[in-house]
């Protein structure tokens, strides 16, 4: 595992279809470009992902495609089973 911990990754149930190493790339580009303090290119990549019904949410890391369901924390089948 590892790597430098900047990547986002997808968080809904998947029932939309969506080029997910397009949107990736264009995640990981935006991400440089606001590094890099150029939030006009930033800006313009998040409308491309806009278009192809993507949406960034920086605070969690994570992107969710318009239209899926909620992703995410195992849902409510089975739960954990018992520790020992």
């Amino acid at each position: 595992g590892g790597g430098g911990g900047q990547a986002y990754r997808r968080d809904d149930d998947r029932s939309v279809q969506v080029d997910e190493a397009k949107v990736n790339q264009l995640v990981s580009q935006r991400l440089q470009a606001k590094m890099s303090r150029d939030f006009a290119t930033a800006d313009s990549i998040r409308d491309s992902l806009k278009a192809m019904g993507v949406e960034v949410f920086d605070q969690e890391r994570v992107w969710r495609v318009r239209g899926a369901g909620a992703g995410g924390g195992g849902g409510g089948y089975g739960g954990g089973g018992g520790g020992g």
